[in-house]
């Protein structure tokens, strides 16, 4: 079958002309949260879920949205084979499941801080974009549809609104996969119609309060006290960060939006039982917290390339920012890393690691605008939103989705020109999953919407060849980083809808039905156990095409990618600005530090000293790191240094 781009353009706004004056540019934005927090129960007038009189179905329902149930095992919560009553007929106990994190089903039973949705809507020449941001592991496009429908259905004329999620794993479940068995779904159909109408009224809101303001950008670094985790090969990351903030014609922010790529999970696979049952926002809580206390308006936490980079352990000293050796640490969210730890470690814990994490990313946050701030200086602002198709060679999720494990999302086949309905059941059929991607600017930032949980290196790249793929016969997905054209660029992950992890072809291993063997070891020994959570591992090629489609709509053609090598100090050609090898569990387990690259070398140039080194999200660096990905000319031209191919 072939999976050729099936994409449709959904939305299209017409893009502003750039502001070639050094002027800040001019905007009207607005900004709201809205908790879609459960209730406690007998809270919700007319609750739903409350459908039957007490009496034989007398388990204990703390919040609303359950269904009565009986208690029959005395556990304190419904457990799989409990009488109970299906109020909305769709044949599977609807109550208080949490999303992710480990030991599912999780049952919530304590809420330490609210979860909701967080909104911005920023207008200017008669054109208007909202942005949110939801405190969820990862919400279907299904779900999101309806949002904007709904705000449409008010009366709001907004030409484009763009939903993701930060992954947060202690937030209440619309996936399906964290049930009381691997075939019965875990969505509250009650709380995500909740959830719909909450995050509508934060879009709504946000757009009611827009008023005159500048839009400025900064980019922050993580702490280096952090030690970045890794749950699957290969070891790669993105520490920037890089934030907006709208600020009012009288000095006040009106919205902080930062762009961080980590997992919220240190509650999920927090090893005490009672905070693993929280309805938390997690370390995302503190960081916007912090923000807000010190700004004011309202923090927004946007999910960047989050996949595989799980929550990083958080010492008393700083680490180096250099690889060092392959370290199998243990950890309750699980840590691969290459770093050497410094000091003593945080404990896990919500008034520890959670609280401590949060605090210190918003810190970094808050020095780069103090010290880095720049006001937008275009007042463009477009939308962009296309359909995909991708093929669900993941038989597991297949098979859930004809249990009814996903709920509302339909199956599709034909190229996703055939849909099947959904029965009350959530059971569907097809071998498709039609999703979307879209792109979208405000004044100075681009942002690339990407529907999953995005592994680092499929569209920031790195410093491996072939030879340290899994599966080294696949070509890399399209760079899109050198498709966005703007000073300051995001990745916005789980935007639009959630379809798994999403990694290069070449990296797909254990994804079930796509390897006969069955195992998530590669050939270096490296573990793979995310893989086994993507829809398909062709997901990358498909997205990444039509997000490069999407942005080259608006910016024309991308900035120039050459084949090369970075130099060390001794003369050595090398695809890592550092030194090598890039380290692979069972092989290559110690990293060789061989000082900072000097110059670059193409094939056609020869080596040359460039006029500056250039980040992995086209910022200016005063010096080679894990973060690099090309240099600078003296026009101060971006040019995205390609060392993935072999060169002769």
């Amino acid at each position: 079958m072939s999976m050729a781009l099936t994409c449709t353009a959904i939305v299209v706004t017409s893009p502003a002309n750039a502001s070639s004056s050094h002027r800040a540019a001019h905007f009207r934005v607005g900004a709201a949260t809205v908790s879609f927090t459960p209730p406690r129960a007998g809270k919700v007038k007319n609750d739903p879920a409350d459908c039957a009189p007490t009496g034989t179905f007398d388990g204990p329902r703390k919040f609303a949205f359950e269904e009565p149930y009986k208690d029959q095992q005395g556990s304190g919560h419904y457990d799989s084979g409990d009488a109970f009553v299906d109020c909305n007929g769709n044949g599977r106990w609807d109550g208080n499941f949490l999303g992710g994190g480990s030991d599912s089903p999780r049952f919530y039973d304590h809420v330490a801080d609210k979860v909701g949705a967080r909104a911005m809507v920023v207008s200017h020449g008669g054109r208007t974009v909202a942005v949110e941001v939801l405190d969820n592991e990862g919400a279907f496009n299904v779900y999101l549809q309806r949002i904007r429908h709904r705000v449409n259905a008010d009366g709001f004329d907004i030409h484009g609104i763009f939903i993701s999620s930060n992954h947060d794993e202690s937030a209440p479940d619309t996936i399906g996969i964290s049930g009381v068995n691997a075939l019965t779904s875990s969505v509250n159909a009650y709380f995500a119609n909740y959830m719909v109408r909450k995050s509508a009224k934060a879009i709504e809101r946000a757009a009611k309060r827009q008023q005159p303001a500048r839009i400025r950008y900064a980019e922050g670094i993580e702490p280096a006290n952090l030690r970045q985790c890794w749950s699957s090969y290969p070891f790669v990351d993105d520490q920037l960060m890089p934030s907006l903030q709208a600020v009012g014609r009288h000095g006040h922010v009106i919205a902080t939006l930062a762009n961080v790529s980590q997992h919220a999970e240190s509650l999920g696979f927090n090893p005490s039982e009672a905070q693993k049952r929280w309805v938390s926002a997690d370390w995302i809580h503190f960081f916007r917290q912090r923000l807000e206390h010190k700004y004011g308006g309202v923090a927004i936490e946007m999910a960047g390339s989050v996949g595989s980079v799980e929550t990083p352990e958080v010492f008393s000293k700083a680490l180096s920012r250099i690889p060092q050796q392959f370290v199998d640490e243990d950890h309750p969210a699980g840590c691969r890393t290459l770093f050497d730890s410094k000091g003593g470690m945080t404990p896990v814990g919500y008034h520890g690691e959670t609280q401590a994490l949060g605090r210190a990313l918003a810190g970094s946050v808050i020095t780069a605008f103090r010290k880095r701030a720049r006001p937008s200086r275009s007042d463009a602002l477009w939308g962009q939103r296309f359909h995909i198709c991708i093929p669900l060679t993941n038989k597991l999720f297949a098979i859930g989705a004809h249990a009814g494990v996903f709920a509302a999302r339909p199956g599709y086949t034909d190229d996703c020109r055939t849909r099947f309905p959904v029965a009350p059941n959530g059971s569907t059929s097809g071998d498709e999953v039609k999703s979307e991607v879209a792109a979208f600017r405000i004044g100075d930032g681009t942002f690339a919407s990407v529907p999953g949980e995005v592994f680092p290196f499929t569209y920031l790249r790195s410093f491996m060849g072939p030879d340290d793929m899994p599966k080294p016969e696949f070509p890399l997905p399209p760079w899109v980083m050198a498709h966005m054209h703007t000073p300051f660029r995001f990745i916005d992950g789980l935007g639009d809808d959630m379809v798994g992890y999403i990694f290069p072809r070449g990296n797909g291993v254990g994804v079930p039905g796509e390897d006969v063997s069955g195992s998530d070891t590669d050939r270096f020994g490296c573990g793979h156990s995310d893989d086994s959570e993507a829809a398909s591992s062709k997901t990358a090629d498909i997205a990444g095409d039509a997000l490069v489609r999407a942005l080259d709509l608006h910016g024309g053609k991308p900035e120039r990618i050459v084949q090369g090598r970075y130099v060390l100090p001794g003369g050595t050609r090398s695809r890592d600005p550092l030194g090598g090898p890039e380290i692979k569990c069972n092989m290559d387990m110690t990293f060789h530090f061989a000082g900072r690259a000097q110059r670059v070398w193409t094939p056609h140039r020869g080596s040359f000293k460039p006029a500056a080194w250039m980040s992995l999200d086209g910022r200016r660096q005063a010096r080679p790191t894990r973060n690099t990905r090309g240099y600078l000319t003296r026009r101060g031209e971006r040019v995205w240094l390609d060392v993935f191919q072999d060169l002769r």
